[in-house]
């Protein structure tokens, strides 16, 4: 899976997913900025997106089946509405049930297809609507390892996007320890729908020059609301539970990340740019 590349850092020979190589990334110089430029993007695809795209990855169950029925697409040539169950279960997403309501939105809407004996394939829609959320990353992913600049502008090629989620399925069955942990603080975002985009929102709100990722923003619940495409009454939810959890302190339109929850946002972020780091550069040596 190849050595941590990151310019202008010293640990250069970290092995991928290690401690050191998390440490790394977030110890680089941009990495702050680089989060700050993933949350943009994410919240301009979001923004750009149909309802029925945005359903696709509007909160953390159907994220990660969209990206399971991707993986499954590309490792198995298509999937049994049990595989992708068994899928869930592994990741502990969601329920069996909504699995199968997600695999009938997903045809009804063209992102998936299924044939008579019950194979669900990826369509060439969702492919074209993920699109959007991989160059993202990838630009993500260049700006902390210029080696991989390649990658960026593969964004847009099939072959590359199906060989990237190739890697990413390996990755993630190579170590799912890497995901344990139920009880992690961002699931105060991730879990809700519109709340990936309510943390964003609160990210690009910060104010520069602070000490951690995310300290205090100025940001009402109706902007929370509107850019996450959910009610006000949802978006107060989240706020509210975030303060019970001791979490977040609210005060009118300021709201203030705690320390806790910001470490675990930049636990979180350099997760997920470190899976598509090391996905990518074996995408860009595998077979076109």
């Amino acid at each position: 899976m190849g050595d941590l590349a990151l310019r202008r850092d010293p640990v250069t020979d970290a092995a991928p997913f290690s401690p050191d190589a998390f440490a790394a990334l977030r110890r680089h110089p941009d990495f702050r900025a680089t989060v700050e430029a993933l949350a943009r993007a994410n919240l301009a695809a979001y923004a750009a997106a149909s309802p029925a795209e945005r359903w696709l990855t509007s909160d953390l169950g159907r994220s990660a089946l969209t990206g399971a029925a991707m993986i499954l697409d590309v490792l198995l040539g298509g999937f049994s509405t049990a595989q992708i169950i068994q899928s869930a279960r592994a990741n502990r997403t969601c329920s069996d049930g909504r699995v199968r309501l997600y695999l009938r939105t997903a045809v009804a809407h063209g992102f998936l297809e299924v044939d008579p004996e019950g194979t669900h394939r990826a369509t060439a829609r969702l492919y074209e609507t993920t699109a959007r959320g991989a160059q993202a990353m990838l630009t993500a992913v260049a700006r902390l390892d210029a080696s991989l600049a390649e990658a960026e502008g593969l964004a847009g090629d099939l072959p590359f996007r199906r060989r990237l989620a190739r890697q990413v399925g390996l990755n993630t069955i190579a170590r799912p320890d890497l995901f344990a942990g139920p009880d992690m603080p961002v699931l105060l975002f991730l879990a809700r729908d519109g709340g990936t985009r309510m943390m964003e929102q609160i990210i690009v709100a910060q104010k520069p020059g602070r000490q951690a990722l995310a300290e205090t923003a100025r940001i009402s619940q109706r902007a929370l609301a509107s850019g996450a495409f959910v009610s006000r009454t949802h978006a107060a939810r989240l706020l509210a539970d975030g303060v019970t959890q001791g979490l977040l302190h609210v005060r009118g339109a300021q709201v203030t990340v705690t320390p806790e929850l910001s470490e675990d946002l930049e636990r979180h972020y350099a997760l997920v740019i470190e899976m598509a780091r090391v996905s990518a550069r074996a995408a860009l040596s595998g077979p076109g």
